[in-house]
């Protein structure tokens, strides 16, 4: 067999991630349902988090806060990096190493990425930013002629 018949697409991790979080949401959820006269539950292994700080979110609250990323990011309030850091941290809670595994990229290269080091090619930054649903594309150079077309665009 060829080796790319043994990796998991990124679409396939991504899913494997949000089944293990709804399983251990749901195991939370029927713990808190029991007495407190029952026996004590064994919790189930916690997630490797990229930060002590970084806390569980819901899937609403990672949408909002994808969200404000990507707005920051359009109007250059956010580098292409530190808009990579903020999602990859906030949205999947993943390590470098984790995610740089998950998009086939090597480490080293998501850190120069997110450190603004380094000049990379669309198809490089397309595969670490394909898990949150962007790619990379052609924008209005003045932020506000961005806002005035996502303006307009609202009024549509």
């Amino acid at each position: 067999m060829n080796k790319s018949s043994h990796k998991e697409s990124v679409q396939d991790v991504v899913a494997r991630l949000r089944a293990n979080r709804s399983q251990q949401e749901s195991t939370k959820e029927g713990e808190t349902a029991h007495s407190i006269n029952d026996q004590p539950q064994c919790n189930p292994p916690t997630r490797s988090k990229a930060s002590k700080n970084t806390l569980a979110v819901s899937a609403a609250e990672r949408k909002t806060e994808a969200n404000k990323i990507i707005k920051r990011l359009l109007f250059g309030e956010l580098t292409q990096g530190q808009a990579l850091k903020n999602l990859r941290v906030t949205i999947l809670g993943l390590k470098q190493d984790v995610f740089a595994k998950l998009v086939g990229i090597s480490r080293k290269t998501l850190s120069d990425i997110e450190n603004d080091r380094g000049s990379y090619n669309t198809e490089v930054l397309n595969k670490v930013f394909k898990p949150f649903g962007l790619q990379v594309g052609l924008l209005p150079s003045s932020s506000d002629t961005l806002r005035s077309l996502l303006t307009k665009h609202d009024r549509d």
